[in-house]
């Protein structure tokens, strides 16, 4: 182990490592003798501490009014040299602050309301947003205002900082000389425009460019390219600014809109869409414009539709497909639209007004229009009717009604992926209807397209056949038959894809496909997941290394770099023995591939001890590609996360926490040794008690072992018992050091209910096919034993609670076990057959396919399998419930249908059970109003308060409350908050 963090406490970081060995290579854990020291320090201070009761005595007791006092730590960057650091803190209640400090330094510069933070790439500056405060935003938005933003930059070498009002974007230049800034467009306006300023950094000047749109940075950070859109649109153009010299240039001018401004990378090669004939209102054609080589000067090329011969009848160029370069600049991407189409008028539009016809002829053709309109539907008569509100849904739908009304957007916006090779003034088009998704390859010289109409309507896996396409020539060859997607190597050499529980690579230049994992002496399927798919999917894969000559592979612990012509392979990880989980950190994302000779980074976590941290893969110095060693940075009892480099420097970011540890993070170099604590959360939890928490190991009646996470009431006194609230939601025991900010409006909030005096235990939950209510009980029954076991816990008094697939373990599980007390579910699942038939409105999916290949368990229609369905259904098992249970739901909810709580509520009604239906107005599936919020994490304590501590029962649980006296209630909570705002 290579960093022992200067934490003080009980929980003292382990000092001896358990080494994951490889008999061929040596895997490196260092500790300085300096650290050793420290260590033997550390523990001669800290031992008669720990057996102390007078320091826990003197702690205080966690309220809710302290709750406010807590933060989280949100976005955070380090510079790209890595001196500098930025960090945003989050209140549990109060405004969120920005703050930045020198890495290795003191000061730290705080800004309320600042965020989105942004450095210059020469390191001297920081840019952020200021914001407002919640009540000046509310009163912006009561007056139906405009919320505008600020913009603060940051002098990093001086530390003075500046503050422009009323700016909507902002950009550095690459190079970090010059910043554009781009202010809101006047209220009313029919154009886009605004002004930009664009401010010289070393000078301090500044110069205004009016009614700008859009605006972008060449790759060098030379010229400064702007689209203007003037309200009235003469001088409607793209200029080129000079920004050394100041100068200006039109690229091109026309009372036209301009848009999609694209620099191709590492050139000064500018591409743009001008808005052309419009063909309706809201169906513009454009006109692609390519310059080449601004930089000395430029060639201009055109691409117009009308001009051409070679594009399909039917379509125009779309905005919506913008427009980039391919990598090398030898081809344009860009997306056709249908070509808008009047519809036809009928034929007596046309008559001339006053002209005579035979009366003869026109009885004749009103007897030949009467005579087919019997013939004719008759939904398709009356037309002159407004149009009727309905959706059709049709049993050939290849997508169902929801999902088309949620995706149509994307849909509306969809256009045919193209291409425009410029040196042969070539053009192709790629997407059709059949083939509508593709993925260009990394060299941009091929596409990969998906076909999913064969296997349309997908009512379980989505099937495609998959096509490679030549992006210059538009010809394409099927490569793959009944697959769900396949992932492209970064040069575009490969296609990999998961098939039969192997790895295949299919190589688009020899058109040949190759297993690469039958020979390793693995499983790279995921078998752990089990869902009742057709077959499972793959453990999954990382980065290429450069030529695209390997990929790395996982299995269910370890990392193994394959060849993709499947001529060899190395295992780079050693953590199968052991149970510790390696998965590649990506630190570099200026490079898409793994530079050869560059360290591989690992993220470590062991599946049995919880323990988590960082290795490192060098290879060997003098040795081939193939050889290397595996080191460990850090590896904790602690979670630790958020591995992070700077661009252009060796130092290293990371978060690290425990349950009675408050996130924090620290910054290191490559060696790992002597972390830098950046930022400092929380430092108030030492005034206050505060439970920590331990593994608990059992096994399920099935014989699996399993583990739980057991949260200490924060008053804990041994020898003393106490209430215990269990909460569940699949795998549960990951979260061992997981920190929880104690919170009023959660009512799940682990660290409300261990200050409350509970414990809280969190046990992992493994399922079987077609039993996914009976996995539940199979496990928590056990599970609850095993801490009972321990007397520490009453064992008449342990409540259970979950929200969405946990609240349906909840309300299933009451039905088959008396072990607990009291239960609350947040919007449960409670008919498994009724939920089958309902639809996913969130997603406008059916919740069938989430049965039948996800998290429902159940492969077969429940006309195939009634009676588990019924078996594993809380309504029908309701009759068996002892248990009171608390269930709430938002009317409004788009992933478990509202109905589901209203089954169960009448089922338990007409049983006279005790229950209780929270139903809160317009709510989705989570609660957003703070109100409700607080109101349902309340209602959930008083629940638990009454059934497990004998607590005075509220009103609204003896007796509930008449419908009419909810506006009673409502002002009275109105006036109580008017009084507090008063002081009174």
């Amino acid at each position: 182990m290579r960093l022992r963090f200067p934490f003080a406490g009980p929980n003292l970081s382990v000092i001896a490592t358990r080494h994951l060995t490889n008999p061929n290579r040596l895997m490196k854990a260092t500790m300085s003798f300096r650290q050793i020291i420290t260590a033997i320090l550390f523990i001669g201070l800290f031992v008669p501490v720990l057996g102390s009761q007078q320091a826990t005595a003197q702690k205080k007791d966690l309220t809710l009014e302290d709750y406010a006092q807590w933060e989280r730590i949100g976005s955070n960057a380090l510079s790209s040299d890595g001196s500098w650091f930025v960090w945003m803190i989050n209140k549990v209640e109060g405004p969120a602050t920005l703050h930045v400090r020198r890495v290795g330094g003191e000061e730290v510069h705080s800004f309320q309301y600042g965020s989105r933070p942004m450095f210059s790439n020469d390191n001297q500056w920081l840019a952020f947003a200021i914001g407002i405060s919640e009540e000046e935003e509310e009163k912006l938005e009561k007056a139906e205002k405009r919320v505008e933003l600020s913009l603060g930059l940051m002098n990093l070498t001086t530390a003075e900082v500046d503050t422009i009002e009323h700016v909507q974007s902002v950009s550095f230049s690459d190079d970090g000389s010059f910043l554009a800034l781009r202010k809101y467009k006047p209220e009313g306006s029919e154009s886009s425009g605004a002004d930009l300023v664009i401010r010289n950094l070393a000078t301090g000047t500044h110069q205004n460019v009016g009614n700008v749109s859009e605006f972008a940075f060449s790759p060098e950070g030379a010229l400064l390219a702007v689209t203007i859109d003037a309200s009235e649109k003469l001088g409607n153009g793209v200029q080129l600014i000079d920004l050394a010299g100041s100068s200006f240039r039109v690229l091109h001018s026309d009372e036209k809109v301009f848009s999609d401004l694209t620099w191709r990378d590492d050139s000064y090669d500018l591409a743009f869409l001008k808005e052309g004939e419009r063909m309706g209102e809201d169906y513009p054609d454009h006109v692609i414009m390519a310059f080449t080589g601004l930089d000395a000067g430029g060639d201009m090329r055109v691409f117009a539709v009308s001009e051409r011969d070679d594009v399909p009848e039917g379509y125009r160029v779309g905005s919506e497909g913008g427009v980039r370069f391919s990598e090398d600049g030898s081809r344009l991407f860009f997306g056709l639209k249908d070509r808008y189409e009047e519809p036809e008028a009928d034929d007596e539009e046309f008559a001339e007004a006053g002209e005579d016809a035979d009366e003869g002829d026109e009885d004749e053709e009103n007897d030949k229009e009467e005579d087919a309109n019997e013939t004719k539907p008759i939904s398709e008569l009356d037309k002159d009717l407004d149009p009727p509100g309905v959706d059709v849904w049709h049993w050939k739908d290849p997508v169902v009604q929801p999902r088309q009304g949620v995706m149509a957007g994307r849909d509306k916006d969809f256009t045919y992926l193209s291409a425009w090779t410029l040196a042969s003034d070539s053009f192709a088009k790629l997407a059709d209807d059949n083939v509508r998704s593709l993925t260009l390859t990394g060299d941009q010289h091929h596409a990969v397209g998906y076909d999913s109409t064969p296997y349309e309507p997908a009512l379980r896996e989505s099937w495609n056949d998959v096509y490679v396409y030549d992006t210059e020539s538009g010809e394409r060859n099927m490569v793959l038959e009944r697959i769900e997607n396949v992932s492209i190597s970064p040069d575009g050499a490969f296609a990999l894809y998961f098939r039969a529980n192997d790895w295949w690579s299919y190589s688009i230049a020899e058109e040949t496909h190759t297993n690469l994992t039958e020979d390793i002496d693995t499983q790279f399927n995921d078998f752990t997941a089990i869902y009742g798919r057709e077959a499972d999917r793959a453990f999954g894969s990382a980065q290429w290394s450069e030529g695209d000559e390997t990929v790395l592979l996982y299995d269910q612990y370890d990392v193994y770099r394959v060849n993709a012509n499947g001529q060899g392979v190395e295992r780079l990880t050693f953590g199968a023995a052991d149970k510790v989980r390696f998965r590649q950190i990506r630190v570099d994302f200026e490079n898409e591939t793994l530079m050869a000779g560059t360290p591989i980074y690992f993220s470590a976590y062991g599946d049995m001890t919880k323990d988590s941290g960082y290795y490192v893969w060098r290879q060997n110095p003098g040795r081939s590609e193939d050889e290397g060693t595996l080191d460990a940075l850090v590896y904790e009892p602690r979670m630790i996360s958020g591995l992070r480099r700077a661009k252009e420097a060796d130092v290293f970011t990371f978060m690290t926490q425990k349950a009675d540890e408050s996130p924090n993070i620290y910054a290191v170099d490559d060696s790992f040794s002597d972390p830098i604590q950046l930022t400092d959360t929380n430092p108030q939890q030492s005034e206050y008690k505060w439970g920590h928490t331990e593994l608990v190991d059992f096994t399920n009646t099935n014989g699996v072992p399993l583990q739980g996470r057991l949260l200490y009431p924060a008053d804990y006194e041994p020898g003393k018992q106490y209430p215990m609230i269990v909460y569940i939601y699949e795998l549960r025991s990951q979260s061992l050091h997981s920190y929880t900010v104690p919170s009023r409006t959660s009512a799940y909030n682990q660290r409300r209910f261990s200050s409350e005096g509970y414990f809280v235990f969190e046990p992992d939950i493994v399922y079987r096919l077609r039993d996914p209510g009976m996995s539940a009980v199979e496990a928590l029954v056990p599970a609850v034993e095993a801490v009972v076991a321990t007397g520490m816990v009453d064992p008449e008094r342990v409540g259970l609670t979950g929200h969405s697939w946990g609240a349906y373990q909840t309300s299933f599980v009451v039905t088959q076990t008396d072990v607990f007390s009291a239960a609350v579910a947040g919007a449960p699942l409670t008919n498994m057959i009724s939920m089958y038939n309902s639809m996913y409105w969130n997603s406008g999916g059916t919740d069938a396919t989430i049965f039948e290949i996800s998290q429902g368990r159940f492969p077969k229609p429940y006309w195939e399998d009634m009676e588990k369905f019924i078996q594993n259904s809380p309504v029908f098992n309701a009759e068996q419930i002892n248990t009171p249970l608390l269930v709430a739901f938002g009317d409004e909810d788009g992933a478990v249908d509202f109905n589901q709580g209203v089954e169960l509520y009448n089922t338990m009604r007409r049983l006279q059970k005790e229950f209780v239906l929270l139903v809160y107005d317009g709510e989705n599936h989570g609660l957003r109003l703070k109100q409700n919020q607080l109101d349902y994490a309340n209602r959930t304590h008083d629940w638990f308060n009454f059934y497990l501590r004998d607590r005075e029962p509220a009103k609204w649980i003896t007796d509930g409350i008449p419908f009419l006296e909810k506006e009673i209630e409502s002002k009275k909570a109105q006036e109580a908050r008017e009084k507090a705002a008063k002081g009174e």
